[in-house]
């Protein structure tokens, strides 16, 4: 059966790299958006980390910080890791811009990046998850547990919590949208390279 290119495996015999048969509007058009997903992404993720390492009050010789709590750890290096993963993937999108050699450009990079996002997306909910539950019991309490709620008494602490998680669900969804990208890109990919 032939193929849209006249050859077995779908490329032409003159120029069997897969980077170069990739229409160029359509490559460009998938890293720019690339691209911003990522920044959006590194900014949410930044914006969180700075929020959260402000999150402390003191009122009458009580001290309450974010870093006595465990799921805030874990809720910046999740933000951090995620930060840090955003920037090297924008400039991946960004060289791919120019080049057509990006992360989005050749199926085994496309599965790693799809895989890496799928990855972090999940730790980062998962640190959010959990640094909901505690921020949720510190503004409501929890009766059974006979719990008090204390967001009366540090306002300012926990609105800055609550905008770091915010942050966070921000960030979380524009890696879903990365993710879901690096999907597409493998569709196309593959349907280049079909018989």
């Amino acid at each position: 059966m032939a193929t849209p290119y006249g050859t077995k495996t779908g490329y032409p015999a003159s120029n069997p790299d897969p980077y170069d048969e990739a229409p160029r509007r359509a490559h460009r058009k998938l890293h720019c958006l690339d691209f911003i997903l990522r920044v959006l992404t590194a900014m949410a993720t930044a914006a969180a980390i700075v929020t959260l390492l402000f999150s402390f009050q003191t009122i009458r010789g009580v001290r309450v910080r974010w870093i006595d709590f465990g799921a805030f750890k874990y809720l910046l290096v999740a933000n951090a890791v995620v930060c840090a993963y955003t920037i090297l993937a924008a400039l991946a999108s960004l060289i791919g811009v120019c080049t057509r050699r990006g992360p989005l450009s050749s199926t085994p990079i496309a599965w790693l990046t799809f895989l890496v996002d799928l990855l972090l997306a999940n730790a980062l909910m998962a640190a959010a998850a959990a640094s909901t539950t505690l921020a949720w019991i510190g503004n409501r309490g929890e009766s059974a547990a006979r719990w008090a709620p204390n967001c009366g008494a540090f306002h300012r602490f926990c609105t800055r919590i609550g905008g770091s998680l915010i942050a966070t669900y921000i960030a979380w969804i524009f890696l879903i949208l990365s993710t879901i990208l690096a999907a597409i890109a493998l569709h196309k990919l593959r349907r280049r390279v079909a018989y």
